[in-house]
């Protein structure tokens, strides 16, 4: 029986799957659906780090446990929760079906060195088409087609070349995060992350503590500001305005009496 659990380390959520199969069950959907909609609700969490037990992210739907084909639609992948929080998933060996879709559902992707990235869509008359609609935004259309239409499999570099993979994992130290008591600096971050063992959990999270020091509002409104404006034209998309302004937000003022202290500001994302 598969299991979703939902545990938050300071402002991260820990959304982390057990599927002894490594194949997406109908209880599995339900229970990542319902870890969806918590990190939604639960204010106390910024960031949410998806993951899954085992040498394999997911590597297809089981469906042996019973789900109307209205829940398989509903609840593919765990459903699309829509959250202006950002969501990244870690990865490890074989990512694919369903556990594709879920990847791609969201917001960033880091991949450890054995990841490996394939479709396999059916076109069964009860498997959602999601992954068209995802592939194309992240990686135009004759990408998607060829991964659609050949099956083809990309390992993690091929993926990370064709901006499926936000960040590949490798064995090293962890970066130190900046002091406390001063100013973090505005770094450009490497197109790798490490972790001791190079897994890719341990790079996510550390990923989201980085995230993590920016401010948490302005995240929120550049998620709904980007994805709200998918195929609205430019001229109105521009002139969206969605959600709280960090321009005139509580974090606003706190980062610029920080500045001016010389010290890390503290967030409330207000």
């Amino acid at each position: 029986m598969a299991s979703v659990t939902y545990t938050q380390q300071d402002r991260i959520a820990r959304i982390h799957m057990n599927l002894p199969s490594h194949r997406v069950d109908a209880q599995a959907r339900r229970e990542l659906n319902a870890a969806l909609l918590q990190y939604k609700a639960d204010n106390d969490a910024w960031m949410a780090v998806i993951s899954s037990e085992g040498a394999n992210f997911a590597f297809g739907s089981d469906d042996g446990a019973s789900s109307s084909q209205r829940e398989r639609f509903s609840l593919w992948a765990g459903g699309f929760v829509e959250v202006w929080k950002p969501t990244i998933c870690a990865i490890q060996g074989q990512c694919r079906g369903e556990g594709l879709a879920i990847a791609l559902g969201c917001d960033l992707r880091i991949a450890d060195e054995s990841a490996s990235f394939t479709t396999d869509y059916t076109g069964g008359a009860n498997e959602p088409d999601v992954l068209a609609a995802w592939l194309l935004n992240l990686v135009g259309a004759a990408k998607t087609f060829e991964m659609l239409w050949l099956n083809h499999t990309h390992n993690v570099a091929d993926a990370q070349n064709i901006g499926l993979v936000n960040r590949r994992v490798i064995k090293g130290p962890i970066k130190a995060l900046p002091p406390e008591n001063g100013r973090f600096p505005m770094e450009v971050m490497d197109d790798t992350l490490t972790s001791p063992a190079g897994d890719a959990i341990t790079a996510a999270v550390k990923f989201a503590e980085e995230l993590l020091l920016y401010a948490p509002v302005t995240r929120n409104f550049q998620k709904e500001t980007a994805l709200r404006s998918i195929g609205v034209p430019f001229h109105y998309a521009q002139t969206l305005e969605l959600g709280p302004n960090p321009y005139a937000s509580q974090d606003r003022i706190e980062g610029t009496r920080a500045f001016v202290e010389n010290r890390r500001p503290a967030w409330t994302n207000r």
